[in-house]
């Protein structure tokens, strides 16, 4: 007799929120309670799953898979190969700032290989902490901090750019 287990895809979901870093200050129920709005979807290779120049409406962790990043840099309509500026692999995520405003995405993010990923979707996002404020805090605040993290990165990039600027001259 095979004995199957059931609901632990769950707390699979929920550990690996826990090990992102927009996502490691919550608690584990913190982390449950966020966990909650988690869709799954499961994508074969090829599929868009975050258009160029659209509204972006949900978060996206990547649970099994890789996913190409794109741009059209020279507006043709097409992401070619030289157009991609970057792959994410299983424990990565995508999409996060469609959480927090309304500006079109930046990038066409699509599936390399057969995908499991785990989609936050906007609207139960905003229900959710809209119903917890301290959850709503901590979770604005982590957003707080993954941006200035990546402020501090572009501005050493560009320091480090404009000083080989100078060298060169």
């Amino acid at each position: 007799m095979e004995l199957e287990l059931t609901g632990f895809g769950e707390f699979e979901g929920v550990e690996l929120l826990q090990k992102l870093h927009l996502f490691q200050k919550l608690t584990f129920d913190e982390t449950t309670r966020l966990g909650s709005v988690i869709q799954y979807v499961d994508l074969p290779p090829g599929t868009v799953v975050i258009e160029e120049n659209a509204l972006g409406d949900a978060l996206y962790v990547i649970q099994k898979g890789e996913v190409r990043v794109t741009r059209d840099i020279d507006q043709d309509g097409t992401h070619s190969e030289k157009e991609e500026i970057g792959r994410l692999k299983a424990g990565e995520l995508f999409g996060e700032m469609s959480l927090i405003d309304d500006v079109l995405t930046s990038a066409r993010v699509s599936t390399v290989t057969d995908c499991r990923l785990l989609k936050m979707p906007r609207d139960k996002f905003e229900a959710l902490l809209g119903a917890d404020d301290k959850l709503a805090v901590k979770v604005y605040r982590s957003f707080c901090r993954t941006l200035s993290d990546r402020v501090r990165k572009t501005n050493a990039l560009l320091a480090k750019t404009q000083a080989l600027g100078v060298a060169v001259r």
